[in-house]
């Protein structure tokens, strides 16, 4: 049972099998990746139904005929995503032989999609890696740091000449650190896989933001925390980097005064997995007393190079996205954060960005 919970999980296929209440048995991490959820439970089945009857005709057809069903090409509907997918589903038989459920198999072909598009407009032997890409833009802007550097030293006391240095080195600094977000966005990530206390990740993160032990003056930072929380499996430095940008976020949020408050607790829900056990999370909330985005916005916040900040490059909630799927996880946004006086949720300004990630097994922790 273990070896087929590591196969199913090590999937990148989305398989997701129902009962024939349409009830969810098993669903793989990368089903759920598809589907922008961190547990699909019977009303997310019913709403992507929903959304795609096209499914709800196939699958009532397979548990009526026990026939495999498949479609080479579909667009899957997940809310305001559109995904580009192969589906196949097939009957899940008993011990009788009988239809005891259906085994939906959803195929990605969005990059497949990318490649045939770009060899029918030729551009294909165009294309360049990121890291190829990263290489071709770092090359020049070495060449033109270096040549405002010595520009610079040239003509040490004109000011306006330091001025035009002083705004090309901006300018590079900007662009070189533009290209490695956009690597650290599209490139592998090799995470680390061991146990990782979630409060100490949180400390730490909160003193490289400079808030821990001591906040800046007119800054209140409220830790509400679950003391009693298992570790999680994961790469602790990732998890830094990405609780970081969000608590830097928060701070820059609320500006020189304002409140932020960080809580932890056990997640209400559960997914099962490959083996029919449970699969608990824990949640990290951040949120702030700022005024918030616009809701028109809140679509777009992990949209890559979308941001609110005039300096800002729009990848950083992108990348913070990534490694909580990395980690099975789940990140999200909701307006409404912290009351600035009374330190309690409030609906009406701020935002809280939510993160869930699974927990330690109970059979792994130290006794």
């Amino acid at each position: 049972m273990n070896l087929w919970h590591d196969i199913i999980d090590s999937l990148t296929d989305g398989i997701i099998v129902l009962s024939p209440a349409m009830e969810p048995q098993v669903v793989n991490p990368a089903a759920e990746t598809m589907l922008g959820v961190s547990q699909v439970s019977a009303a997310t089945v019913a709403d992507l139904v929903r959304q795609n009857d096209w499914l709800g005709r196939m699958v009532g057809a397979c548990l009526d005929s026990g026939q495999d069903l498949g479609d080479m090409e579909t667009v899957l509907v997940t809310g305001p995503r559109e995904l580009a997918v192969r589906v196949e589903v097939s009957p899940l038989l008993n011990a009788e032989g009988r239809p005891g459920g259906v085994i939906i198999l959803l195929h990605d072909l969005s990059h497949e999609k990318g490649a045939a598009e770009a060899a029918t407009t030729g551009d294909l032997n165009l294309r360049l890696s990121p890291a190829g890409l990263a290489h071709e833009v770092k090359n020049p802007l070495t060449g033109i740091k270096g040549a405002a550097e010595l520009m610079a030293g040239m003509f040490p006391d004109d000011a306006r000449a330091q001025q035009y240095c002083s705004v090309i080195l901006d300018g590079v600094n900007r662009i070189a650190s533009l290209v490695e977000q956009v690597l650290m966005v599209s490139g592998p990530q090799r995470l680390a896989q061991e146990p990782v206390n979630i409060h100490m990740v949180l400390h730490q993160a909160m003193r490289m933001a400079g808030l821990f032990p001591q906040p800046p003056e007119g800054v209140t930072l409220l830790q509400d925390f679950d003391p009693s929380l298992p570790d999680v499996i994961g790469d602790a430095s990732a998890l830094e980097r990405t609780f970081l940008n969000l608590i830097k976020n928060a701070a820059e949020a609320i500006g020189e005064s304002g409140t932020i408050r960080l809580h932890t607790r056990i997640e209400r829900e559960f997914r099962m997995t490959a083996e029919g056990r449970r699969r608990q999370f824990l949640r990290v909330e951040v949120s702030d007393s700022g005024v918030g985005i616009p809701e028109d916005q809140l679509a777009q916040l992990f949209t890559p190079f979308f941001t609110t900040k005039p300096a800002g490059t729009g990848l950083g909630l992108v990348l913070c996205q990534r490694i909580i799927a990395l980690h099975g996880g789940r990140l999200w946004a909701q307006r409404g954060g912290i009351d600035r006086v009374k330190g309690t949720p409030t609906p009406k300004e701020g935002m809280t960005f939510k993160v869930t990630l699974p927990m330690m097994p109970p059979e792994k922790r130290p006794q």
